[in-house]
């Protein structure tokens, strides 16, 4: 893309300082859990021929087990651990995307403020633990979307299209680089004419934008699980989204509590790179401060946990790096400010103690444990799990029913999308007749109790308490 020689080191370098940060962490001996591991779960299956929405219940576009599957079939070929191939390319991922802020923000901030926002995106908390925890699709969908604004300040419409369009299939938010992507293909020029070719570069930012769904949608169709697709990634969504909304002070609250759990160097550096942001005025891209604030709107949409943060991942880095730079360099000389900046985003990437980054066991031992809680199934008897993927990656088994979770209002779907509603499933499961059922976290309601009374004469119950079902144990259901 005609970068500069030194632009090519500097990336060169960034990628390598991310590989190794990650590696540090001895990825491949990390254990599989809760939400990433429902997607290393449909990685895995999907690459084994699963459909996602016919076979499976998936609340989201498929985006994070495609490419979680291509990893699973590339280390089928090297002979690597399935769900450690999955693992490593979104590691490798997550090592790219500094990069290519570095890419996107060079231009308008600069190489060295550039830099510092490119090394802030490792240090910010929410994006490490992404890249680390598995196939987390929020990883792929920032990465994507980063691809599309840089093409889209390059004027590659088709190939900012592409990329925006499967950041959106990763996970639907990614709209917001999409939005970003559109608003710098027809900026005017930096002279202050309009560019005359704005309009086509729009129809190819529009095709390649499709391309990916339409391809998506033709193979979900010759499944037989277009319908399915709708009911699931779409009116699901709607649904959940009219259920789970807050006020605007409720999300406000939310983001400042998700915040608190940054590294104390990250809390101490934010309000001297606000000030920095004040006195240096740093230039963004357009793109990226477009693509931030419609995310940040979407916020207010709806906001649950800590990995919706990572969408914000790169604008609070460009922040932080930019900010600090700035303000160091208003007082030094531009290298000992860059150093200096360099240092402290270093020191806010170190680890903390929580469990996060230092998980209590290792992929082995996991195995070792979640194999032995129910020792004696063979290969022939039949395992329904919910909200418990570990144990079907561990044992490498396919789950024997289509709901993989039933928290957050997905059992009220289920009940609403099943022939004979709740009675309907419990038949399906009677019928399907599983030697063991596993259930995990979040299940709770009138459709849980409902369940009890049904497996109380069915089965008999017990308790194990596997990482990271600890502090809610897993549930075994046996049959009697």
């Amino acid at each position: 893309m005609n970068d500069s020689h030194s632009d090519r080191l500097v990336s060169t370098a960034l990628l390598a300082a991310g590989l190794a940060y990650f590696a540090a962490f001895t990825p491949w001996t990390r254990p599989v859990l809760l939400d990433a591991a429902t997607w290393d779960y449909m990685a895995l299956e999907v690459a084994r021929g699963l459909v996602p929405y016919r076979d499976i219940f998936l609340h989201k576009t498929p985006g994070g087990a495609f490419l979680g599957a291509l990893g699973v079939l590339v280390g089928s070929v090297l002979g690597v651990e399935p769900v450690i191939a999955a693992h490593a390319l979104f590691l490798c991922m997550g090592a790219l995307a500094p990069v290519v802020l570095f890419l996107l923000c060079r231009p308008k901030l600069g190489a060295a403020s550039a830099s510092c926002a490119a090394v802030a995106l490792l240090a910010y908390d929410e994006w490490a633990i992404s890249s680390l925890e598995g196939c987390l699709p929020k990883v792929p969908t920032v990465l994507f979307g980063l691809i599309s604004m840089l093409a889209a300040e390059r004027r590659q419409a088709f190939v900012s299209g592409v990329a925006g369009g499967v950041s959106v299939l990763c996970w639907q938010p990614g709209l917001a680089f999409l939005i970003g992507s559109f608003a710098a293909l027809t900026r005017s020029s930096d002279d202050g004419r309009q560019q005359a070719a704005w309009p086509r570069r729009v129809a190819l930012l529009a095709a390649g934008a499709a391309l990916p769904s339409v391809v998506m949608l033709v193979w979900l169709a010759t499944a037989g699980a277009l319908r399915d697709f709708v009911e699931q990634a779409v009116l699901f969504n709607v649904f959940y989204i009219e259920s789970k909304a807050r006020t605007p002070y409720g999300t406000l609250r939310a983001v400042a509590w998700l915040f608190r759990e940054w590294n104390s160097i990250e809390v101490l550096i934010a309000p001297a790179a606000l000030l920095g942001l004040a006195v240096a005025r740093p230039r963004w891209p357009l793109s990226h401060l477009i693509a931030a604030g419609v995310y940040a709107a979407m916020l207010f949409v709806s906001l649950q946990s800590w990995p919706d943060l990572v969408l914000l991942g790169p604008a609070v880095a460009t922040a932080l790096g930019a900010g600090l730079y700035g303000l160091l360099r208003a007082r030094l000389r531009s290298g000992a400010a860059l150093a200096l900046t360099l240092i402290v985003l270093a020191l806010a990437a170190l680890p903390d103690a929580k469990t996060k980054f230092h998980p209590p066991i290792t992929f082995a031992r996991q195995r070792t444990a979640l194999l032995a809680v129910v020792p004696e199934l063979t290969a022939q008897d039949d395992v329904v799990m919910v909200s418990v993927p570990e144990y079907l990656i561990h044992a490498g088994r396919r789950n024997g029913w289509k709901w993989p979770y039933l928290w957050f209002g997905v059992d009220q779907f289920a009940e609403a999308h099943t022939a004979g509603g709740f009675d309907g499933m419990l038949a399906d499961l009677a019928a399907r007749n599983p030697r063991v059922i596993l259930i995990g976290r979040h299940w709770k309601g009138p459709r849980r109790a409902r369940f009890e009374i049904w497996a109380a004469a069915r089965y008999s119950v017990r308790e194990a308490r596997v990482f990271p079902h600890v502090r809610l144990p897993l549930l075994i259901y046996e049959r009697r």
